[in-house]
Parts: C-alpha cells; sequence; structure tokens
C-alpha cells in the first residue's frame, strides 16, 4: 500500500519518472495510484489533453515510443500502456524500440506500463529497472496491515471506528481494497454527517461475503450448533446458487485438511499461507478453525460434500433440502 504514498509524494514534488512498470493483481489499487499520478498532469491542463491510454495488444512497441516522443502543447504527457504482455512466453514483439527509448527516454514525457505479472530476467524488465521506477502493488498481507488501511481509507472519508469495528467490517466485507472501498463509500452516506462508524451501521449496510459465511458455518458446525449452521446456511443461500455454495465449502474443508496436514508435520501457519495458495490473513483464520476440526471430521465432511455433489448434479433432490440435510450429517 505503501506505493501509493510513493507516487503522491512524486506528485507533490513535481518529481515523476520519465518511465514506470506498476504491476500486481490489485487492480483497484492500480486505478487508485493511476488517479493521483493523472492529477499531476491536470494540474497543467484541465482538459487532460495531455493523457493518452493505449493498448499493448493494439499498437507495436515502435508506434508507443512514436507516441511518447511527441511534443505536446503543454509542458509534460503521460502515456499509459494498459494490457502488457510483454513477459509473457512466445512474445514476439519486437521491444528493442523500448530498450532503445529507456536510454534517453522524453523527459516531457511519462511513459507508464501497467502488467499484471512481471519476468525480472527479461530484457525489458532490466532496461526500464535502470531507466525508470518499477513498483508492485499488493494488497494488505497481515490483519494489522488491513486495519491500517482500512483507518487510513476512513481518515480520507472523514469518518472513524474503532479496532473492533473495524475488524468485524474486513471479515464481513472480504479482503479485496476495491470490494472494500466500495462498502467505505456506502457507510459513508449512510452515517450522513456522524463521524464515527459503529458495528451495527456495518451491519445494516455492508453486504457480507459469502466466504466469511461459509466461515461461519463450519465455526458453527465445529461448536456443534446446529441452530447457527442452519440459519446460516440458509442465509447464503438465498444469496448464492447451491453449487457455488457447494463448491465453497469443498474449498474450506480441503485447506482445513491442509492445515492439519501441515501441523502434524511440524509446520506453522506461514507456511500454510504459501502451500495452501492463500493470503496470510485467511490461512491465519483458516489455521485456527483447524484445531476445533479433526482429520475425521473433515474427511467425513469432505465424503458427503462429495455424496451432495453428485446427487446435486443428477436431480437428486431439492438443492435446498439436499445441503442441508448435509450439514445435519456434519453435525453429528
Amino acid at each position: 500500500m505503501h506505493e501509493i504514498e510513493r507516487i503522491k509524494e512524486s506528485v507533490a514534488r513535481g518529481k515523476i519518472s520519465p518511465v514506470y512498470l506498476w504491476y500486481g493483481e490489485d487492480r483497484f489499487l492500480i486505478q487508485e495510484a493511476l488517479r493521483v499520478l493523472k492529477s499531476f498532469y491536470f494540474m497543467t491542463d484541465p482538459s487532460g489533453s495531455g493523457i493518452e491510454l493505449v493498448s499493448a495488444k493494439e499498437l507495436s512497441p515502435a508506434s508507443i515510443v512514436e507516441r511518447a516522443n511527441t511534443m505536446s502543447f503543454f509542458a509534460n504527457r503521460l502515456v499509459v500502456v494498459d494490457e502488457v504482455t510483454y513477459f509473457q512466453d512466445g512474445q514476439t514483439a519486437d521491444l528493442e524500440a523500448f530498450v532503445d527509448y529507456f536510454s534517453n527516454p522524453n523527459p516531457s514525457t511519462c511513459l507508464l506500463f501497467l502488467a499484471e505479472s512481471v519476468h525480472r530476467g527479461r530484457k525489458f524488465y532490466k532496461a526500464l529497472d535502470r531507466a525508470g521506477e518499477i513498483l508492485e502493488f499488493c494488497p494488505p498481507k497481515r490483519p494489522q496491515e488491513w486495519l491500517d488501511w482500512v483507518q487510513s481509507e476512513l481518515k480520507a472519508r472523514g469518518k472513524s471506528m474503532d479496532k473492533q469495528a473495524a475488524t468485524q467490517f474486513i471479515e464481513r466485507a472480504g479482503h479485496r481494497a476495491g470490494v472494500l472501498s466500495q462498502e467505505l463509500d456506502k457507510i459513508v452516506i449512510f452515517t450522513g454527517d456522524r463521524q464515527k462508524i459503529t458495528a451495527e451501521d456495518i451491519n445494516s449496510i455492508t453486504t457480507r461475503t459469502v466466504e466469511a459465511s461459509i466461515f461461519d458455518l463450519l465455526d458453527a458446525v465445529a461448536g456443534r450448533i446446529s441452530a447457527k449452521a442452519l440459519q446460516t446456511l440458509h442465509e447464503v443461500l438465498r444469496e448464492e446458487h447451491p453449487l457455488k455454495v457447494l463448491a465453497l465449502l469443498v474449498r474450506q474443508v480441503r485447506l482445513l485438511l491442509g492445515c492439519n496436514a501441515l501441523r502434524q508435520r511440524g509446520g506453522n501457519v506461514t507456511e500454510a499461507s504459501s502451500r495452501l495458495g492463500i493470503s496470510p490473513y485467511e490461512a491465519q483464520k483458516v489455521w485456527q478453525q483447524s484445531l476445533r476440526l479433526s482429520n475425521e471430521q473433515l474427511s467425513v465432511a469432505l465424503f458427503e460434500c462429495l455424496n451432495t455433489d453428485l446427487a446435486l448434479k443428477t436431480g437428486g433432490g431439492d438443492p435446498g433440502l439436499l445441503l442441508e440435510l448435509m450439514i445435519i450429517k456434519f453435525l453429528k
């Protein structure tokens, strides 16, 4: 999240790199940084005529370089190259035009490349790294980082909430920066002039993710709280298709089995994140939940999930009832 602060600092100082590469899977964070960078060019040209967005899939490197070298009536230009595929295997584009440009970039143009992933060993990457600045946009990984991000977003909106409410908000709305930002905007409108946001506000206006509900459902199963488990299932089924609910249950059970297997081999929660391919935040939650469910319970649950999946796909009965029966078997 510090990457956006670096862009803000560059804009405030008026020191924009002639070449940027921004990459990462979190498109929302990249778009937020782009909004900040664009503000620098709007200061001198409110019309935005000095800002140009092009696609790497539609224009050749030579054409993009030509646009970067084009002089503008205004002092500065921003050329944003989206959908960059130059790091993919089998890329046939002639990237030498970029390598030549990087050795002597147009000082009045900022050439910005946007990519989902990169390959640090490629000549294009190394040449760009020497000429400009490369930033990776990653969402928060640890619980405290998510809390800090939410508090920062609240401060920018003139609002606040205590740590307990912020934790509840994150667990309810999920761990995608774009979704959380939209949910915060909804809360801001809902609370009006009131500065303090409460847990009641969060429950009233935010949309609970199905993943959070699945986690609660299995928590209720672990605690043998049948009424809570069935209530949560019915709430989820009002919003999601039974097959999706089942798929998420299967995923969660497999993650829990994976945590138990790692623990038996002497592994820890940090290893769970990388081995299971989930975020550190989710790993901590799943790791704690796995302490309450034995391998025997989880194996039975997985077996029942597979039986229910077969019944759903072969017309074996009402989908909602089949899932309800499955949860009842979990609770035994």
